[in-house]
Formats: structure tokens, sequence, C-alpha cells
């Protein structure tokens, strides 16, 4: 594969492309289905191929093949995309000038029966749940990536993944629950038996005693939990650079952030926001991207402000800066884009309770049912699946209802972040075609004050 490989570069370079990268990429493993404890479907995998981006004549060009016999031909035509799309630049495209990584790594392999795992965790459900779902999916990523510049990367890595769904319906309405868990060894599932009974209970618990919250500003304490779908809805997609330029607007959506103003003060000084996919056994772990740039933790905000984003090697030059190994394709025929990895909040100096403690009047949100947020992340609305009132620092009635909040009210309000921290697993689709890419988000627990609830 490494001929093959080097090959295509040298073809591509004597066509009279500026830059050649070839990236060659396997995904192999299982998916398994469980419904109300039956055997619903199971289905092997394996897909893969070489993918070839060029830059030449000012364009970019990207074509990718599953026969390796074609390979060439797919040089030839990605080097004709770039010189066709090169013409209509008002730009050229260029690289930043940071020097790639020669590395191989490979995360050590484990060994799991699917089926068995959602039976195990299938009998830690409570019985009260109307219906139940599970799934799992057990695979690994092999890839082997080679550039004109020096790049030189193999890696090898295998995840595990698992899907929970459960559904309570009663005379009064019905709720529903999603948990998720994952990551490159069977560690990362340990204790979600324990999750996935706690969180079956509280349907029926829930659908019985919530009540709608009355309407108005509360102070609000939010979970690890939910601090990872705020960090991550919030924060992490508005700070790709490829969609602060433009790029994603007709797919994905666009940021609040804007290409003439790049680092602006979101929240207040307590805030402070990092990606870091060398976090090892997380679902969104890697150690090089794939433009064969070394991965490293990227400081998203730090004392409220923005002071990096989210780049890839083409955006990374728009801004004069190096990129920080945040290009990630989740296939063989799919383009490196800007992509978020683990992004969390980073931990503060308040124990958990002694926010709930400190919190004369507010409300507690432990997990949300469902969440929108508009295309330029700034105005969100996350519907409560958990929540308590907050009376004089301690934890009362159930309540469900909506939190609607802009991002920098959201950020700017906040004045205790806690000691603890816990990661929570997600797949994040972006692009055209789509792309889900494996990640994980979360951080402490955090207060932010007189938000509004409906």
């Amino acid at each position: 594969m490494e001929d093959l490989l080097n090959k295509a570069i040298d073809y591509g370079l004597r066509l009279g492309a500026q830059y050649v990268e070839a990236r060659w990429q396997i995904d192999a493993g299982r998916v398994v289905g469980l419904r109300n404890g039956q055997f619903e479907f199971s289905h092997g995998y394996k897909w893969g191929g070489v993918a070839v981006r060029v830059i030449a004549g000012g364009g970019l060009g990207f074509s990718a093949t599953s026969k390796l016999e074609n390979v060439m031909e797919t040089v030839e035509r990605a080097y004709k995309l770039a010189a066709a799309g090169g013409r209509f630049r008002k730009r050229p495209v260029a690289l930043d000038g940071g020097k790639p990584a020669k590395l191989k790594y490979t995360i050590p392999d484990f060994v799991v029966e699917p089926l068995e795992l959602l039976r195990e965790l299938d009998s830690h459900v409570d019985g009260g749940v109307t219906m139940r779902r599970f799934v799992s999916s057990v695979w690994t990523t092999e890839k082997f990536i080679i550039t004109s510049d020096g790049g030189y990367v193999y890696s090898k890595i295998p995840r595990v993944y698992v899907f929970a769904l459960f559904i309570k319906h009663a005379p009064g309405g019905s709720l529903q629950r999603d948990l998720f868990a994952g990551g490159v060894s069977l560690e990362a599932l340990r204790n979600f038996e324990k999750t996935v009974e706690e969180e079956s209970k509280k349907l029926s618990v829930l659908l019985e005693r919530a009540k709608p919250i009355a309407p108005g500003r509360y102070d609000v304490v939010f979970s690890p939990e939910m601090t990872g779908i705020l960090v991550h809805e919030s924060v992490g997609h508005p700070l790709e650079l490829d969609r602060i330029m433009g790029r994603e607007g007709a797919e994905a959506g666009e940021s609040y952030i804007k290409p003439g103003d790049l680092y602006v003060k979101i929240g207040s000084d307590l805030v402070n926001i990092v990606d870091d996919p060398t976090v090892f056994d997380t679902y969104g772990f890697y150690l090089v991207d794939d433009e064969a740039v070394a991965a490293r933790p990227k400081q998203l905000i730090k004392g409220g402000w923005v002071v990096e984003h989210i780049m890839n090697r083409q955006y990374a030059a728009l801004i004069n800066k190096r990129s920080n190994g945040g290009a990630r394709a989740s296939a063989f025929d799919r383009e490196p884009i800007p992509r978020m990895s683990n992004t969390f909040l980073t931990p503060g100096d308040w124990d958990p309770e002694e926010i709930v403690r400190d919190t004369k009047r507010g409300v507690y949100i432990a997990s949300y049912t469902e969440w929108n947020i508009d295309d330029v992340r700034y105005s969100g609305r996350y519907g409560i699946f958990e929540g308590y009132l907050i009376e004089n620092g301690e934890l009362k009635q159930p309540i469900r209802g909506f939190l609607e909040v802009d991002t920098p009210e959201l950020w700017s309000n906040v004045d205790a972040v806690g000691k603890d921290f816990k990661l929570y697993v997600g797949t994040c689709g972006k692009g055209n075609p789509m792309q889900g890419v494996p990640v994980t988000m979360g951080g402490p627990t955090f207060r932010s004050k007189s938000l509004r609830l409906t």
C-alpha cells in the first residue's frame, strides 16, 4: 500500500500539481441490534479505498475510489477538478506552512461479542419501560496517509459504541431517554449497566411527578451531561473555521463568529473550553489528523475569549496560522474538514453540591430530551428530561420544560464552575456528503445566572 500511495503522489506531481495527498482507509466491523430483549439484526461490513487530494492551478480537487487498480485515474480526476475549480477562484487555494507528522501507532485490539453485551445491558433495564432498544457497533479504522510535503502516518484504532433507547408510555403522556457509550477499549463501557438501570427507572418517576415549570428567569445549574451538549453546539461547531468562512453555509450552517472578528468575548472569566483529541480511551481519540498533522489540545475559549479555532491546513492558511490537527474524514471517500473531537469545559474550584447549596432560587438540569439551535449557533432551545427546582439550596419538585438561551447570555452569566468532570459520547454530523465522526463532550457542573425557562 505504501508503494501505491507513493506512486499516486509522484503521478500527481508529474501532472503539475503543487501538492498531493493520498489516504488509504479501511473501516471494518459489526453492528447488532436488540429490541425488547429480542434479536433484531446483525450485519458485518468492510468499506475502504484510496482518497486523493490535489492542489493545482489555484484549486483544490478531491476524488476517491474503492478499486486499487483505479488509483491513478483517481489522481487524474482530482487534478482535473482542482485545475477547473481554480479558474473560478478569486484567491488560490494554499496550505499552511506547517511540517506534517511522521508517525505509526496502533491501539490494542479487544474482543467482545456485541449480542452478549447488549443482552447483559438489557437485563438491567427497569421493568416499567414500555419499549427498549439497544444497538452496538464494534469496528476498526485503519489508515495510511502520505503527503507530497513529507507527511507519513499509519494508524489502527478499534472502537466500541453502544446506543440505548427507552420509551415509557402512560395515560398522561410519554417520555423518551437516549443513552450513549463508547471508546477505544472496553473500559469505556465500565459502569454503563448502572447508568442503564438508573436512567430507565427515571422515566416512570418523571412521568408521574414532573410538573411544568412556571415560565420565567432562573439561576440554572447544569450537570456535566448538559455541559456537553451546550459546549458542543454553541461553542464547538461555531468555532470550526470552515463554518466561519462560509463553506458550510448551505449545509450545516455558519457561525456567530465572523471572518473579520475572529477573537471575541462570549463568556465570563470562568469559561475555559478545550477540544483535545489526544485524551486516551475517548470516543473522539486520535493522535494525527487526516492531513497528517499532529493532534494537540486546542484552547478554544480562555477566560471567556475565543482564542483558537478548529482548523485544517487550508483554512489555517487563510488566517496566517498553522493547522492544529482538526481535519477529520469519516470514511475513505470523504474529504478531511475541520471537526471536533473531545470538546469540554475545563473544571473550576467549586464542589458540585456547593453550587446547588449556593443557589437560592433556581433549577438543576440533569439531562435533556431534545435540542434545537439556529444556523449560526446563536439561539438555542433545549428540552428538559430530568430537572428539579432549587429552593434555598435544596433540590425540590421535578420539573419539565425548555431552556431558551442565546450563546453569549449562557456563557457570560457563568459564575460557578465545578471540580467534577465527565465526558459523554456522541456522533457529530456535518458536511455534504454527510460525515458522522465519533466525538465526546462534557466537563463539570456549572451555574449560569438568570436564564429563561418556559
